[in-house]
């Protein structure tokens, strides 16, 4: 096994396939506000904080009719009685041998704590020592995902050059960096590929099994 004691995992993209709950939940909010959705396949995409999603949408929003759009579509996610994600395939397996080597698992996600703990028991998830999402600390003062990295590392008590950060995003590879520890970019979620190559991560894989 490798040098790394601890593993830092985004959630959306690279735990779960999650795109069809969120993009739902989003079309939702979106009817019910009568926004206009013809642009919507062609800029959404799972990866960033609600706020930025938001923004992302309807630039031309103000800033309280864009909080309106992202706490309306907070409820149609966060309330969701039946989610259809699933885990990507390989992934639970590598996280058990992973655990029977004595590595500690975490979660570094921008999903917020109500819907992640609800995937997490979906997903059966017992193997994390722990999980960090936005509103963790305070749910009124949301936490970047270099600051949630930041955070989970040292609740981890592991050296920063024993720690590896696995996401599907840049946004992923560009916390890891801020936090001077290793990166892992997987090419099965929701990044590009040319993104994720071009984002100076240290390993890029394309499935479970390669993970380091």
């Amino acid at each position: 096994m490798s040098g790394f004691h601890a593993y830092f995992f985004d959630f959306d993209g690279t735990i779960g396939d999650t795109d069809v709950d969120i993009r739902a939940a989003w079309l939702a909010a979106i009817r019910q506000l009568r926004l206009p959705a013809e642009h919507f396949d062609s800029t959404f995409r799972v990866g960033p904080a609600i706020r930025e999603t938001a923004m992302m949408l309807y630039p031309e929003l103000s800033d309280a009719e864009s909080k309106t759009l992202q706490n309306t579509y907070k409820h149609f996610y966060d309330d969701a009685e039946n989610y259809k994600a699933r885990p990507y395939p390989g992934i639970i397996e590598k996280f058990r041998l992973l655990k029977s080597t004595g590595k500690k698992l975490y979660i570094v996600t921008n999903k917020r704590i109500k819907p992640l703990q609800k995937m997490v028991d979906l997903f059966d998830l017992t193997f994390f020592d722990g999980i960090f999402a936005p509103d963790t600390v305070d749910p009124e003062h949301h936490l970047n995902k270099a600051e949630s990295l930041a955070l989970a590392i040292k609740v981890s008590a592991v050296s920063g050059s024993k720690c590896l950060m696995v996401g599907d995003t840049g946004f992923d590879i560009a916390a890891g960096k801020a936090n001077s520890v290793a990166t892992c970019a997987v090419t099965w979620g929701y990044g590009s590929r040319n993104d994720l190559i071009n984002s100076g991560a240290d390993f890029v894989i394309s499935t479970p099994e390669a993970l380091p």
